[in-house]
């Protein structure tokens, strides 16, 4: 049996105030959408398409924010969820199964997905449906049960009688179809008042056959979605919530959880230590053993084992095993600290390698430089890196010594075990073993 995915992210989304797409909203680093492919893709589908409005069909947001081998289609004209999903009819030929969803229920979870599938095919389903029971059902379309449990419609609020609106049994939009099926099902749908077609509707026509299904989450979370900023807030708080949870189950410690974000898709080894006020990038991974102080931010970056990085910013950088980042240091741009390497208080460093043992020393800035094993960068040192047009590179190999306060005018090679004073201004190649002092810097060991 093939399943494919339909995801239906042509709405308007008018009600998040906002001149960016709904869809692309984000939850815990990642946007609405790319939430509802990751479910899909984890659940076992991995043919999916996501229906868009013309509004986005070159939108480069939209691109970054799926995951590869998703296809995008549009729906010219936003006239109900039933239509969106006629744009898929001949992509999907090949499939036994699909499942629907919107792009703005994304608390649903891989194993409830699973579950109605599963349940689907079994029964021989045309139809199923995911509800999930909450508290409160107000605005919520409702699913209305047979005597034998089996869902007979799903009504909108305002279609609703007294005895159905007593009901907690929501409609997530969540769904599977019989691929043979659904289609001419669609083509009998009428339109609503406000001239859109629902795709809610088909559900009576397969319930009509006997065989329609339901699969009831009774986790009222599940049915959240998202429609307004205050929607968005409280679903980002509950996936943080359950994201902190989830690594603190595999041995993460995390001392003030309700004041610790850490985005979907961050990993997270065994025995780390993260303290209040940390922020931790999708895409980033932090090894065991590691201590995360409080107020770091990690973003699209990676830190070695036993390392530390204490209330500092790593952006798209690397933390080597062992190595330490002082706190208000900024690592940015590609900079990459080998194994037990230091960097300090205020330091910042920028697309450079610092190797193996080397110590960057408070209030330095270390940009575009390769710099080698063993080296005391003396607090205060700056790489002149940018000459006003075109930025250049200071390499610093093995066992140097740069005294506090040197300026390394770049291009310049500082060559091993070499030397430089405090308070100098070095604007030529330093020899091997030479040590140089002075504004501009001159060689004092060969004198």
């Amino acid at each position: 049996m093939t399943t494919a995915g339909i995801i239906l992210a042509a709405g308007k989304g008018t009600r998040m105030k906002s001149s960016l797409p709904k869809i692309l909203h984000k939850v815990a680093g990642v946007a609405l959408v790319g939430h509802v492919v990751r479910i899909m893709r984890i659940a076992g589908i991995e043919d999916i398409t996501v229906v868009i409005s013309s509004d986005l069909a070159d939108s480069a947001e939209l691109s970054e924010a799926l995951l590869p081998r998703v296809r995008i289609l549009v729906q010219a004209r936003q006239i109900g969820t039933a239509d969106a999903l006629q744009v898929a009819r001949l992509d999907l030929a090949g499939a036994d199964t699909i499942v629907v969803a919107p792009a703005d229920v994304i608390l649903v979870t891989d194993e409830i997905v699973r579950e109605m599938l599963e349940q689907h095919i079994s029964s021989n389903s045309l139809a199923t449906v995911l509800g999930a029971r909450v508290d409160d059902p107000a605005g919520l379309g409702r699913i209305q049960l047979d005597d034998s449990g089996g869902p007979s419609g799903i009504l909108e609020e305002h279609e609703a009688d007294e005895q159905l609106l007593l009901s907690k049994l929501i409609n997530t939009a969540w769904y599977c179809f019989d691929n043979r099926w659904i289609w001419d099902e669609l083509d009998k749908v009428d339109a609503a008042n406000t001239g859109e077609f629902y795709l809610p509707r088909v559900i009576a026509a397969a319930a009509a056959e006997d065989r329609s299904g339901v699969i009831i989450s009774n986790d009222g979370d599940a049915g959240l979605g998202i429609n307004d900023r205050v929607q968005l807030s409280k679903v980002e708080s509950i996936m943080r919530k359950r994201t902190n949870e989830a690594h603190m189950g595999s041995g993460v410690t995390i001392t003030d959880p309700a004041a610790t974000y850490i985005d979907v898709d961050v990993q997270i080894g065994a025995d780390t230590t993260i303290g209040p006020g940390c922020h931790i990038g999708t895409r980033s991974v932090v090894g065991s053993s590691v201590i995360i102080g409080p107020n770091t931010q990690i973003t699209d970056s990676r830190i070695g084992d036993n390392a530390i990085v204490d209330g500092a910013r790593v952006l798209n950088s690397i933390v080597g095993e062992g190595a330490s980042v002082g706190s208000n240091a900024l690592l940015r741009h590609g900079a990459e600290l080998k194994p037990r390497s230091k960097v300090g208080n205020l330091a910042e460093i920028k697309n450079s390698v610092i190797g193996s043992g080397t110590s960057v020393s408070h209030f330095s800035y270390v940009g575009d430089a390769i710099v080698g094993e063993n080296v005391n960068i003396g607090a205060g040192t700056i790489t002149c890196n940018y000459d006003g047009k075109d930025k250049h590179r200071t390499v610093i190999e093995d066992d140097v010594l740069i005294g506090s306060s040197t300026m390394l005018v770049a291009p310049v090679t500082i060559g091993k075990a070499a030397r430089t004073g405090a308070g100098s201004v070095v604007r030529d190649d330093v020899m091997a073993g030479d040590t140089v002092a002075g504004v501009p810097a001159k060689s004092i060991k060969y004198e």
